[in-house]
């Protein structure tokens, strides 16, 4: 029996589903992008598709989603 899960296996993210993701976790773009440790500009690039969400950030994001972690978000200006 393999024990691997979905979210190790699936490493590329769809525009539409980085989307959906931010959005079942409660993160706005902003907030993902802070979170992602990306700018702004490269978190709004993720959802229209310009730029690939990196594998990691995809492997984390459906990590939260499968554990039901809720994100904590670092404030404007944190480091």
């Amino acid at each position: 029996m393999d024990d691997t899960s979905t979210f190790q296996l699936a490493r590329q993210m769809s525009p539409r589903e980085y989307e959906r993701t931010i959005a079942t976790l409660g993160m706005t773009r902003v907030a993902a992008g802070r979170y992602l440790g990306v700018s702004e500009r490269t978190a709004r690039r993720y959802c229209s598709g310009d730029t690939d969400v990196p594998p990691p950030s995809v492997m984390l994001l459906r990590l939260l989603l499968e554990l039901q972690i809720e994100p904590i978000v670092p404030k404007p200006g944190d480091p």
